[in-house]
């Protein structure tokens, strides 16, 4: 029991650390929050009079692991979010290794062989999910969708405002969205009076084919942000 509390709690507490410096943080925050809680309540229960179900925490684990991990790649695809399914799924093996071993004995060698080839899916899986988000990382296309969403609530400034963002979703291969970003770029510091950085901006934009290059869209949703805005919002860090 023991052993369950510190693997959730930590592994919990890594997710709550790593999700404060994803461009949706509060996706991997409030899996953590919870994952946090149910290890709080846990360590609460062992001191209890009542004998728990040693299976509980086995049980937790695979349950929030399983539907973590599909709600985790819900997110990695809209590209909004790319740790919650590494660490739920890291909850959802240790369930499942755990089934696996606990009931190991009583096994035919058919079941052994079942059990041994689910295990091992599962494990890939993982491996799968722990590569393709924190080995390849976040894209830029996610900053950028962060960025503009903090643009609408006017954070404009500050390492979670709007331009911090925005600087974070270049992409040496998708010059497309490096032009999104500078056309938002150059519309934010005309905002702000920075006319400097500005002009850099509008330089690289027509190394990139200019605003005729970006989708109208773009340029309407970024202008429409910035009408709303009657002055620039600094977060508060």
């Amino acid at each position: 029991m023991l052993g369950w509390i510190a693997f959730l709690g930590g592994t919990s507490a890594i997710l709550l650390w790593m999700s404060r410096a994803q461009p949706f943080p509060e996706i991997g925050g409030r899996w953590a929050w919870l994952m946090l809680v149910i290890a709080g309540i846990l360590a609460i229960a062992m001191n209890s009079p009542r004998t728990m179900n040693p299976n509980l925490p086995a049980i937790i684990a695979g349950a929030i692991g399983g539907l973590g991990v599909v709600v985790g790649a819900m997110h990695d695809r809209r590209k909004q979010d790319v740790i919650l399914g590494p660490f739920a799924g890291m909850w959802f093996v240790a369930a499942t290794l755990s089934w696996s071993v606990d009931g190991w004995a009583s096994y035919n060698q058919t079941d052994q062989w079942v059990v041994f080839i689910l295990a091992t899916v599962v494990i890939l899986l993982e491996v799968f999910l722990f590569w393709k988000g924190l080995i390849i990382g976040v894209q830029g296309i996610s900053w950028s969708q962060a960025a503009l969403r903090q643009l609408d609530r006017g954070l404009i400034d500050g390492a979670r405002g709007a331009i911090s963002m925005f600087e974070k979703s270049w992409n040496v291969d998708e010059s497309w969205l490096d032009a999104m970003s500078h056309v938002a770029l150059i519309r934010i510091h005309d905002f702000k009076g920075n006319s400097q950085a500005a002009s850099k901006h509008a330089e690289l934009l027509e190394r990139l084919g200019g605003e005729e290059s970006v989708e109208a869209e773009w340029i309407a949703k970024v202008d429409s942000c910035l009408k709303r805005l009657s002055k620039p919002i600094i977060e508060s860090e």
